[in-house]
């Protein structure tokens, strides 16, 4: 369904209307403005600096830090180091995010972030901060609400993931991240904002996916980067949003901030929507298309349509998607169908009989014989 320019599929907002959906964050979201920390290669440089080491671009992130930390070098310290700053302020897509939910008992938030925006975005849109778990102390991935540091957080710096020894630990000897992660991604929709298919932490927390595709995976990523396939071979799928260039994220913002709206969209917000585009003859813009379908997926939305729906021209509009299909065949119907049923009597059957009947009618009979 087509949002602010970003084709975001059915079955994850029907999943995020279920309660099913977990929003996983990566150091994009904290990239942005105001905050602008630095990316996972950025913090390596920066701990870096001083020392006379430098990181190549083939040098494993993981690897550069182990390095640096086995001769001596504070690594833990001067990252926690690095990202603590003084009036720090949360993006756009913190805020944004965290309005995916309806408050903050309802939060789904992982993070392989190590700054606490999350909480403070938390603190200033719901009054409250939700439970927060750290690394290695994680919840159980099938249940839980909250806001996840699957590798730490700075105020806990010893126990930052972030050298190669910190993510073997994690994933590997004591795996106490990857069972999370597979029970959450074997429980769960996951959206993944603020990721490339190629970052360090993904590559991790690929190793955490569970082979089978018993649920769904997303990953919002910009169309200048041209990486769907890559996408593909971890089993998730790529949300793309267009872009001037590989710097611009604009339209992310845009698209998470109007998801969240969407979401946050009550009973009375959607009959005042259907009612304006029911009442009008059939639109052709994508947005408007996406938007009454998605809403003729629900019975009370349904009802919505059909009390504002007083042009023929739907008629067309709805048997060209098949949804009176079944008002026609010998199948069972289901309420919404009855709905339809009623529509057409009440506004069609005696102004419109022929247009209505006549050529189903047709249509269901071999008349070559």
């Amino acid at each position: 369904m087509k949002i602010a320019e970003i084709d975001f599929p059915v079955d994850l907002l029907n999943d995020l209307r279920d309660d099913k959906l977990v929003a996983f964050a990566g150091a994009g979201v904290s990239m942005g403005q105001p905050a602008y920390l630095p990316s996972f290669k950025h913090l390596a440089k920066m701990i870096a600096k001083g020392t006379g080491k430098t990181l190549h671009c083939r040098d494993p992130i993981d690897h550069f830090l182990g390095r640096l930390e086995d001769e001596g070098v504070k690594v833990h310290k001067r990252a926690a180091e690095a990202l603590i700053r003084e009036n720090l302020k949360t993006t756009e897509l913190h805020r944004n995010l965290l309005r995916l939910y309806s408050d903050a008992k309802q939060v789904r938030v992982v993070t392989t972030n190590f700054d606490l925006l999350f909480e403070q975005a938390a603190e200033d849109l719901f009054d409250s901060v939700p439970e927060v778990f750290h690394a290695p102390a994680l919840p159980l991935g099938h249940q839980f609400k909250g806001i996840v540091h699957v590798h730490g957080t700075v105020n806990r710096h010893n126990e930052m993931v972030i050298t190669d020894s910190d993510f073997g630990r994690a994933y590997l000897n004591e795996g106490w991240a990857q069972r999370f992660l597979v029970e959450l991604f074997s429980n769960f929709t996951i959206l993944f904002v603020g990721y490339s298919h190629n970052d360090t932490i993904m590559n991790y927390l690929a190793r955490a996916l569970p082979a089978r595709e018993a649920n769904r995976r997303f990953a919002l990523t910009g169309k200048c980067y041209n990486d769907t396939d890559r996408w593909g071979l971890l089993g998730i799928k790529p949300i793309t949003y267009p872009q001037s260039n590989k710097e611009d994220h604009s339209a992310l913002d845009e698209g998470v901030r109007e998801l969240a709206a969407f979401t946050q969209l009550s009973v009375l917000d959607w009959y005042g929507r259907i009612a304006t585009l029911a009442g009008n003859p059939p639109a052709s813009d994508e947005e408007t298309e996406d938007l009454i379908e998605y809403a003729l997926g629900d019975d009370t939305r349904t009802r919505f349509f059909t009390e504002a729906a007083s042009d023929p021209k739907w008629i067309d509009w709805l048997d060209e998607r098949e949804y009176l299909t079944p008002l026609f065949g010998n199948g069972t119907f289901n309420k919404r169908d009855r709905i339809f049923s009623w529509w057409l009597v009440e506004q069609f059957a005696y102004t419109h009989t022929n247009k209505l009947f006549l050529r189903k009618l047709l249509g269901s009979v071999d008349i070559s014989s």
